[in-house]
């Protein structure tokens, strides 16, 4: 038998829970379908055993695959993982949790079983070491080459995984774009998945997405993710949407669609707007124009025959994007005589005059004839 220690610390990664480790091992197997072709995945829990079992068909793990940063999957956006951590780190989190794992390498026919163990090499430090035992007795040698048995898996425990794992569920209404899911039932509101698998709570979105891994970095724990780049992609999966729910969204504001005007899609950046521009004009009528400020409310006010709007700037971006949108005439007439801007100053502040000195005010005003 061989032993192999791994040079991490009992302690790494301390706030991991179970439902991260099994996360790491079932996006390994993923990954493996992804770039093997009929390298098919399997993950089943046993619950009268508390058993957990995940693996492929044609996968056979190398010692090598050991050491800290070894990947085969470094450069293939398709896959998540990149760092040549997650097995390792995962078999770790749940050894150090009281889960016993065992690695039934049957392409090699060895079985694998971590612990922990003192170590001299590190003056007695608890190391998690792998034992390769290289002459296990075959009673029967299933129909594939790697099986990861993980006991100790409660019924608590397994629902935790289902929900940080769409593969498992039933995920409802979705909307499909190049980019990924949009999840719209409303328990995932917030919840940013990538390639199905639970990432982190991004709780300025209003919708749930599942990205794909190729349009999203995310780091070595795998639940951080950079706010301008959730919101850029989310923006950018829904400006390819064009639906009453994107509109929706971009009426209300929602962090969802910050960018949404940096992402046209060469198919929808014509479409969209558009609609949005005639769901405005629906909503506030023919003369109705987008403001964003006081200022701009003012200047159109002032025109006489237009109907202002407050709407948050993305909206009113996209609302002006569209070619039926067009821009208030500031006709020269409305630059004005003396008589029009006294008429439109008693109309501005005629709540502040008496009645004897608005009926003054008009009778001055039909004398004047410039």
């Amino acid at each position: 038998m061989s032993k192999f220690e791994l040079s991490l610390s009992k302690e790494y990664v301390p706030d991991w829970t179970v439902v991260d480790a099994v996360r790491e091992l079932f996006q390994n197997a993923l990954d493996q379908q992804t770039t093997t072709k009929d390298n098919t995945m399997f993950f089943n829990y046993d619950e009268l055993n508390e058993t957990l079992y995940i693996g492929n068909k044609l996968s056979v793990l190398d010692v090598k695959t050991l050491l800290l940063g070894s990947s085969t999957k470094r450069d293939d956006p398709n896959t998540i993982g990149q760092f040549g951590e997650g097995y390792k780190i995962a078999t770790l989190v749940l050894t150090r949790l009281k889960k016993k794992v065992t690695f039934f390498n049957y392409g090699a026919k060895e079985v694998w079983e971590p612990r922990f163990v003192k170590s001299r090499r590190y003056n007695g430090e608890e190391i998690l070491t792998f034992f390769v035992d290289k002459k296990y007795p075959w009673a029967k040698v299933p129909d594939n080459n790697l099986t990861i048995e993980i006991q100790g898996i409660y019924p608590h425990d397994y629902e935790q995984i289902v929900e940080s794992n769409l593969h498992l569920q039933d995920v409802g209404k979705v909307i499909e774009s190049t980019y990924g899911r949009i999840l719209e039932d409303e328990r995932y509101e917030s919840k940013v998945f990538v390639n199905g698998l639970f990432v982190c709570g991004y709780e300025k979105y209003t919708q749930g997405y599942d990205f794909k891994p190729e349009y999203i970095k995310i780091d070595r724990d795998r639940k951080l993710a950079d706010s301008f780049q959730l919101e850029w992609l989310s923006s950018k999966m829904l400006s390819g949407v064009v639906s009453d729910k994107t509109i929706d969204l971009i009426r209300q504001g929602a962090a969802d669609t910050t960018y949404i005007q940096h992402n046209w899609s060469y198919n929808t950046r014509k479409e969209l707007p558009d609609k949005t521009f005639q769901s405005f004009i629906d909503e506030h009528g023919d003369n109705a124009i987008p403001v964003t400020n006081q200022e701009e409310f003012t200047r159109i006010n002032s025109i006489g025959k237009y109907n202002p709007v407050f709407v948050n700037e993305t909206y009113s971006t996209v609302i002006k994007s569209s070619d039926e949108y067009e821009e208030p005439i500031y006709e020269p007439a409305q630059r004005q005589s003396t008589k029009s801007k006294l008429e439109l100053w008693l109309k501005n502040h005629k709540q502040n005059l008496t009645k004897r000195s608005i009926g003054k005010l008009q009778h001055i005003i039909e004398e004047v004839t410039d």
